[in-house]
């Protein structure tokens, strides 16, 4: 039992310090033996839980987005202009304290694992709500254009706080704009289709 447990923290903190890197470095500029280290473990312990970088990053990947959809708020039938914002809102605290979300942030631009990456998660089902939504949020113009917004503010704030731009994770807050209330341009000033 004593040895089951040991290789359960283990593999935990491998994990926990390959989602460090791959957040820090991206898949390309992380290595084996710098998770390793990271982790304070031995390469032999980290090829017996993990046989490849991939596997790792895959695992890092499945974590970040299991995290994302787990801290989401409930999907309501008909959505409004404060379920899109709570949604938002939400994608940029765990990017802000959760290292396994911006891992798989991180790794949805330079790694392609299998499945959704963690941008395609979340847009699916920001999509998903936008299907049917109250007056004050139709207001504000089509589908298309609501989660190009998100999509902005959530783009914007995972390279702030990887390149620890005032926000970072040492920095100050890079969220200010989507913590605030959404600056959602009125419909009228939309631009004109095609353009």
């Amino acid at each position: 039992m004593a040895r089951q447990e040991r290789g359960e923290r283990t593999r935990r903190a491998l994990l926990r310090a390959a989602a460090g890197e791959f957040a820090r470095h991206g898949f390309a500029g992380t290595s084996l033996i710098r998770i390793s280290r990271a982790a304070d473990v031995t390469m032999g312990a980290l090829t017996f839980h993990f046989a490849a970088k991939s596997d790792l990053a895959q695992e890092v990947e499945d974590w970040g987005i299991l995290m994302t959809r787990q801290a989401l708020p409930p999907r309501r039938r008909v959505a409004g202009v404060e379920d899109v914002t709570g949604f938002a809102r939400t994608l940029v605290r765990l990017l802000e304290r959760e290292v396994a979300v911006r891992a798989a942030a991180r790794l949805a631009w330079d790694w392609n694992g299998t499945g959704a990456n963690w941008y395609e998660t979340w847009l699916a089902l920001l999509h998903d709500r936008l299907g049917h939504v109250d007056d004050g949020l139709a207001a504000l113009g089509p589908p298309q254009r609501v989660a190009a917004l998100v999509l902005c503010a959530v783009a914007g704030t995972e390279v702030a706080v990887r390149l620890g731009a005032p926000g970072g994770p040492g920095g100050a807050d890079p969220a200010v704009p989507v913590r605030a209330p959404m600056p959602w341009p009125p419909a009228s000033h939309a631009p004109p289709e095609g353009r």
